[in-house]
């Protein structure tokens, strides 16, 4: 029985493992830019670990690396990243019904590690597997870690790339979430809900909204994925 326990728990451990390779090779040049932008703006080395390992929002580092660099007060600068992170609470509120058993110390630790591209990976997972409490943290913790190395990686190595730009790595991010996205739209809700969040999003850029664009644009995909959903189930 013992034996059979541990089997369990090592295949949960590769399952989340395996989950992780596609986001870690996303991060690693992802937060390696990130760190660059940060450095760029003048924080040090120290300070993008720890806006790294507190934070931890990809966007919201980037905006936050961009609004230090144009002098923005720090008041703006967190009212500004929190809008933007706040498509978060949507990810853990679809995400709970699937850990509503767990202790509230538990939920909260794997609230706090949820990202765009570990939502992705837990919602297509969590939706066709058993729950584990093994599999779910390795992804998270993993994801993390990788993203506070690349972009302490990136804070150390900013000196020594005079123009980051031409690299290109301001599109890993795009790239990424396009990755992630387009092998998981298996049904018609799911293309609602891009196509409205895309739409939505874009159109709020137009008049130079970006920030709120990004959670109307989630809210709408949302429930346009919903509804449209419903209305396939009643048909």
């Amino acid at each position: 029985m013992e034996q059979k326990k541990l089997y369990v728990k090592y295949k949960d451990f590769v399952d989340g493992i395996r989950l992780f390779v596609p986001i870690g090779a996303g991060y690693l040049p992802l937060g390696f830019a990130c760190g660059i932008v940060c450095a760029e703006a003048g924080m040090s080395v120290m300070q993008i670990f720890l806006m790294s390992l507190l934070v931890y929002a990809g966007a919201g580092q980037y905006i936050a690396g961009g609004m230090i660099a144009a002098g923005a007060s720090p008041l703006s600068i967190i009212i500004t990243t929190f809008i933007v992170n706040s498509r978060h609470i949507l990810y853990t509120s679809v995400l709970y019904p699937y850990i509503f058993k767990w202790s509230f110390l538990k939920q909260s630790l794997f609230a706090a590690q949820i990202t765009d591209e570990v939502f992705a990976m837990h919602s297509s997972f969590m939706s066709r597997n058993n729950v584990s409490t093994v599999t779910a943290f390795t992804l998270n913790i993993f994801s993390h870690s990788s993203w506070v190395i690349s972009n302490t990686i990136g804070g150390i190595s900013a000196s020594l790339i005079p123009d980051s730009s031409k690299f290109g790595l301001d599109f890993t991010l795009y790239a990424l979430f396009i990755a992630l996205i387009l092998p998981r739209l298996v049904n018609t809700a799911q293309f609602a809900a891009l196509i409205t969040g895309g739409i939505t999003a874009t159109a709020f850029a137009l008049f130079d909204m970006v920030y709120i664009g990004v959670v109307a644009g989630a809210v709408a995909g949302a429930f346009a994925g919903y509804y449209t959903g419903r209305m396939m189930n009643y048909a």
